[in-house]
């Protein structure tokens, strides 16, 4: 059985910081991440979204926008998101 969640909204510092989003440990028997009802990404939503898939490498990160993936491959973590 697989097990999926979706991530909404905006990732964003100021939703980080304001903890809007679970910790990273929350993550652990995640699956799938689907990205694809992320409507805004910063920085630190990268971050965040590498740190989890840092700790769970066998998590897949999944339907990243096209803009997601142009930061993911500004920053050099393009690999971490399934394509």
């Amino acid at each position: 059985m697989s097990n999926n969640q979706l991530l909404e909204r905006d990732l964003l510092l100021a939703n980080l910081s304001e903890q809007a989003y679970p910790a990273v440990n929350t993550y652990q028997a995640i699956e799938n991440l689907d990205l694809s009802q992320l409507n805004n990404v910063d920085s630190a939503g990268v971050a965040y979204l590498v740190q989890i898939k840092t700790q769970y490498p066998t998590l897949k990160l999944v339907n990243a926008s096209a803009k997601l993936r142009v930061l993911a491959e500004l920053y050099g973590v393009e690999t971490f998101f399934e394509k």
